[in-house]
């Protein structure tokens, strides 16, 4: 990521993404009537589709999960049987909670570090998870281009929960995220959050594992079943 966790904090406490530690615990359940209930039915569908891919997988996974916040997603990717998980994030506060919450859990290892400093030795994972984060890091194939050699020789990196636009599209999201921003009283936050193309992933030749304009997804949304608005995109070596 490319700012100071800093307002990245008062962001998410402006927004209400603070939660208790309690609250961290029942992620991605969340009361009904919770302002944000709708955005984690879409992140619980999202966690529930990955968890069941991995688990077809059928073999012992090591698992980093990239901007990992507070630990969610690593913890429920951590109870899958034979995974190990570590989840990687510059933000000390919901680190540290993450460590508070799931300390039960030994399959999960929290670690603060900038991923392009941090040591890790080639071919360290089988599937590297970056879920809501792609957003906080200006040049997407840069990234792309460091966690591969992260990866061994049949392992994937999954890109989920984060928006991937068109072309013609991206103008229109930097005004609606530099208004919802200045509205916000952060209008700086908008220099840190980016608008990433479906053609950034071109030439890594991306497998779609989930498409939220196809018949299915449009029918199950029909239903008034909440699911993510946004692709699965995996990348392989």
């Amino acid at each position: 990521m490319d700012f100071d966790s800093d307002i990245y904090l008062r962001v998410r406490e402006k927004e209400g993404r603070l939660y208790s530690d309690d609250v961290v615990g029942r992620l991605p359940d969340l009361p009904g009537a919770h302002p944000l209930w709708t955005e984690w039915r879409a992140r619980a569908a999202s966690a529930a589709r990955l968890c069941a891919y991995l688990a077809r997988l059928s073999r012992p996974l090591t698992i980093l999960e990239l901007g990992c916040g507070n630990g969610w997603l690593a913890n429920r990717l951590a109870r899958l049987q034979s995974c190990r998980v570590i989840g990687v994030d510059l933000n000390h506060f919901e680190l540290s909670q993450a460590a508070r919450v799931f300390a039960g859990n030994h399959r999960l290892m929290l670690l603060k570090a900038d991923i392009f400093q941090a040591p890790f030795c080639e071919r360290s994972f089988d599937t590297i998870i970056i879920a809501s984060a792609i957003q906080y890091f200006a040049d997407l194939p840069m990234l792309i281009q460091r966690l591969r050699p992260l990866l061994s020789e049949r392992g994937a990196i999954h890109v989920l929960d984060s928006p991937l636009y068109a072309p013609s599209q991206v103008a229109e999201a930097r005004a609606r995220t530099q208004a919802y921003y200045t509205a916000l009283g952060f209008p700086e936050m908008a220099d840190h959050y980016h608008h990433h193309t479906l053609g950034a992933l071109a030439e890594f030749h991306p497998t779609r594992l989930y498409d939220p304009g196809s018949p299915i997804a449009r029918l199950w949304r029909l239903f008034r079943f909440v699911d993510s608005p946004f692709p699965w995109m995996r990348l392989r070596p």
